[in-house]
């Protein structure tokens, strides 16, 4: 077990142009308290050894982003993190490490956009916000029960399309923290262990998928009288053929099928004074390359496509082409196969959220 401190130094990046919309100043601190526990080699999993035994962590932060000067009627609010966190070395030698750092979470931000009393905060558009931070951090172990380390984070915090309007907010950060292990740690964990057996070779998965999304054109057609914009289902068939190469690593094509109820005839109407010439249609196909990456039951999935066919008028929600980052959790197996249960995050245009999906599929 340990127990950790840290502090950063945090920078609102100018995305979305929110420097000339809103800010007039882009620096606020970060404090933070984590508790968690570190695999070591000690167990006898060969997942842990693989990735040099990670540390898992439950973490809250304070981020007083509230503080930052605003232009005149407009707020940005504080954010509240909750959040599990893993750290894991790329390399170790001696007392020093180096590694990846990796945050997901929920936030909450004490100020959001209204359309009456704070139509300019448009980056905000719920209270409740995903919270997604990646980073590096560079730790040095002076003392069998202390480490220090000194990080640099990436930090998103956006409603995922579940509210709008929703441009999200995008900071990067430097900072500090401090680490107490409650049992003195080894100076250098790594054993060899057997490696365990794994399905090689050919696998299908085969799933369904839903989630929510609140369109930004809906709410521009109709103006603030449309606000709280209506929520829309989003649903998803699927199948994906993977190659199994290495016990951490797969490879895959799939494809899907896709349902998306909308207001696209009338947006267009109301935005571009006609309608589109090729009509409309709910329904949109899918294929996409996968990249997993597994450790034990879980999964990491990293997914690039392109829609083969859609219909969604001239004031399009939907870009030509999707990425998704997502995990899924691989149940005991059973005769037929391997039911799983996940949840990912689909976007377009590399920074835009679409929607969040919650799946559950077959592995055979």
């Amino acid at each position: 077990m340990n127990v950790a401190m840290q502090v950063r130094y945090q920078h609102m990046l100018n995305t979305h142009d929110i420097y000339n919309d809103m800010l007039n100043s882009y620096n606020s601190i970060l404090t933070g308290v984590q508790v968690g526990f570190d695999t070591h080699s000690s167990d006898s999993s060969w997942w842990a050894n693989a990735y040099n035994y990670p540390s898992i962590s439950l973490g809250f932060s304070y981020d007083n982003a509230g503080s930052m000067n605003t232009k005149p009627g407009t707020n940005l609010g504080d954010f509240y993190n909750l959040f599990l966190t893993t750290e894991f070395d790329f390399f170790r030698a001696g007392i020093f490490s180096l590694g990846p750092v990796l945050e997901l979470g929920m936030s909450y931000s004490t100020d959001k956009y209204s359309p009456r009393s704070n139509r300019a905060n448009a980056f905000v558009g719920s209270k409740i916000l995903a919270d997604l931070s990646a980073g590096v951090e560079a730790a040095v172990r002076f003392h069998p029960h202390w480490e220090f380390a000194l990080t640099g984070y990436l930090i998103h915090h956006s409603t995922g399309m579940t509210h709008v309007p929703n441009l999200g907010t995008n900071q990067s950060a430097v900072g500090a923290k401090l680490k107490y292990y409650l049992a003195a740690q080894e100076t250098d964990k790594r054993i060899r262990l057997e490696k365990p057996d794994f399905p090689k070779g050919l696998n299908w998965n085969v799933y369904t998928a839903f989630g929510g999304h609140r369109c930004d054109w809906e709410l521009n057609a109709k103006g603030p009288e449309a606000y709280p914009v209506r929520f829309r289902l989003r649903a998803i068939v699927g199948a994906e053929m993977s190659w199994r190469y290495h016990r951490m690593l797969s490879t895959g094509l799939g494809v899907e099928g896709n349902y998306a109820d909308n207001a696209y005839r009338e947006m267009d109407a109301l935005l571009r004074g006609q309608e589109d010439p090729q009509g409309y249609s709910p329904f949109y196909t899918s294929v996409h390359l996968i990249q997993n990456l597994h450790y034990s039951n879980l999964s990491v999935s990293f997914a690039y496509g392109v829609y083969t066919f859609k219909k969604t008028g001239l004031v399009e929600d939907i870009a030509r082409s999707f990425q998704r980052i997502g995990v899924r959790y691989h149940l005991p197996p059973f005769k037929t196969g391997q039911m799983f249960v996940g949840m990912g995050m689909r976007a377009h245009y590399f920074d835009r959220s679409y929607c969040i999906e919650y799946s559950t599929g077959i592995t055979f």
